[in-house]
């Protein structure tokens, strides 16, 4: 079952892919205080990943994926696995998926690096969010 802090990311990383006009197509788990119905299907499996959530741009004909990750599993394997697949998917229309990374602002060090290791530290189609501490307390 993933922790309080990871759900309360994935919260933050879904607001703000819907703040960019995103609709929310799928949630891997229940995010608290997102108005989502109860019963929202979960993102699917994708190259061996699941992300935590996965949204489409009408207008702009666009998917996107939120991935939450605390202070913790900013850099192991399995995180870089799931970034470099996500962060290389195109959407039908052939435009980049948009790929919004949530994690607690104490971790942007340790973001930075993976990034850079993976080579996407400026790739436009990834978008962070950083999350300060006082906004991941219950």
């Amino acid at each position: 079952m993933p922790s309080s802090q990871h759900q309360a990311l994935v919260l933050w990383g879904v607001r703000r892919m819907l703040s960019d006009g995103f609709c929310v197509t799928g949630v891997d788990g229940w995010v608290d205080r997102l108005g989502l119905p109860s019963g929202f299907p979960r993102p699917p499996m994708i190259q061996g990943v699941r992300p935590d959530a996965s949204g489409w741009h009408a207008s702009d004909d666009i998917e996107a994926f939120v991935e939450a990750k605390s202070e913790r599993d900013v850099d192991n394997a399995h995180t870089r696995k799931q970034l470099r697949e996500l962060s290389s998917l195109r959407s039908r229309s052939g435009k980049p998926c948009t790929l919004y990374l949530a994690i607690p602002r104490s971790a942007v060090y340790a973001l930075d690096k993976v990034l850079i290791d993976l080579g996407l530290l400026r790739a436009a189609n990834v978008r962070r969010v950083h999350v300060p501490a006082i906004l991941l307390k219950q």
